[in-house]
């Protein structure tokens, strides 16, 4: 079994359907309207426990009921809250979502606990770190704790991931510690320093060159690029009905760690984490969407078998 430790953020998602994106000053009518858990970290924790790994969480909650009720969440899907630090006085992160008829949605973050994961709640973590197969990392906490994060874990001999998103300045000291990256196309723009001259390829090269051993593009629909020291290699995306895509990069995330953590060649990992993503964007909302394994390996179909 995979043991998979998350650090990073945990939001109360609140979610509207609407015709399309607002433009400056329109008041649009919205459709359904929903609140879910979510934040990049408390998605891959949830999803990573669906995935039937041994899913720790380390973060930060208000003492509200947002924060309660996130951490309520988790415990019912097996996530170990140990390390989850509730702040008196503070409220829990938050998130607006826009979701339009494509399944595209547009995010808007109050950071609130989020923006006080700090040095010393990496420091209590280094126990797990210790145990961990994989640490899990996003850009929704304080991009210096995200950097002390990837050191610590790797020095504690276990693989890293960042999900480099939404995109801040990383110290030069990041790079050379995150064994795989997992970047959107605008992303890796930002990253990268987008041009006409250069096309994801170039860009991709100029992240390994920093150190990154692994980077992964994901583009949606269209699948993604991985892009290692040794190979690169294209992966197709599932066709699916795509609702609502909150939350499939992170279940694109803990399926890849997940899966390389027990063993499947990075192909397949690869294809097990695709196969996660496309599931993630059929219900509304971040965490009523996260697959359970049994759904990812329905989806998989006959092939399923080299994935248990």
């Amino acid at each position: 079994m995979a043991t998979i430790a998350v650090v990073g953020s945990l939001n109360i998602d609140i979610v509207m359907r609407a015709p399309y994106f607002p433009t400056r000053g329109e008041t649009l009518i919205g459709d359904s309207f929903g609140v879910a858990g979510g934040g990049k970290g408390f998605n891959q924790a949830l999803a990573a426990a669906r995935l039937n790994a041994d899913s720790y969480m380390i973060g930060c909650i208000g003492d509200d009921d947002f924060g309660y009720r996130l951490r309520s969440i988790l415990v019912e899907n097996r996530v170990d809250c140990g390390l989850l630090k509730v702040h008196k006085g503070v409220a829990t992160g938050t998130a607006l979502i826009t979701v339009v008829g494509s399944g595209e949605h547009s995010i808007i973050i109050s950071q609130g606990a989020n923006a006080l994961l700090n040095q010393n709640d990496i420091s209590n973590a280094k126990k797990i770190f210790k145990e961990a197969d994989c640490v899990l990392f996003q850009m929704e906490t304080p991009p210096k704790t995200v950097t002390a994060g990837l050191k610590t874990a790797r020095l504690a001999g276990c693989k890293t991931f960042l999900s480099a998103e939404p995109p801040f300045s990383l110290p030069n000291e990041a790079w050379e510690n995150i064994d795989y990256m997992i970047l959107n196309e605008n992303a890796l723009n930002f990253y990268a320093g987008t041009s006409r001259h250069k096309t994801i390829d170039k860009m991709s090269e100029e992240i390994l060159k920093r150190g990154v051993k692994n980077l992964i593009v994901t583009q949606s629909a269209k699948g993604g690029k991985v892009f290692t020291h040794d190979e690169n290699f294209n992966y197709e995306a599932f066709n699916i009905r795509a609702i609502d895509n909150t939350g499939a990069r992170d279940a694109f995330c803990s399926g890849l760690s997940v899966g390389l953590s027990e063993g499947m060649p990075l192909k397949a990992a690869v294809k097990f984490a695709s196969a996660c993503g496309a599931l993630a964007c059929t219900q509304m909302g971040a965490h009523p969407s996260l697959p359970w394994r049994h759904q990812v390996g329905a989806l998989l179909g006959e092939s399923s078998a080299e994935f248990e």
